[in-house]
């Protein structure tokens, strides 16, 4: 399974001089429904939702911040 994550936009990077990050989601289903050998593309979450979201908090499950090991 090979996941595809998006290069930073302009949104992600007004959000990061504002001190925010933008979350993003893979499909968890996917292995069982695809098998081993797909290609999934990450979710981002929205612009205005990670601008209203508080910085730095907790994530739902299957949510992640991507740039937080670089």
């Amino acid at each position: 399974m090979t996941f595809k994550i998006q290069e930073r936009n302009f949104s992600d990077k007004l959000l990061t001089m504002m001190g925010k990050k933008r979350a993003l989601r893979i499909p968890t289903d996917a292995y069982q429904r695809f098998g081993p050998y797909v290609i999934l593309q990450a979710k981002k979450e929205s612009s205005w939702r990670a601008l209203a979201r508080p910085r730095n908090q907790e994530l739902a499950d299957g949510w992640f911040y991507p740039y937080d090991s670089q």
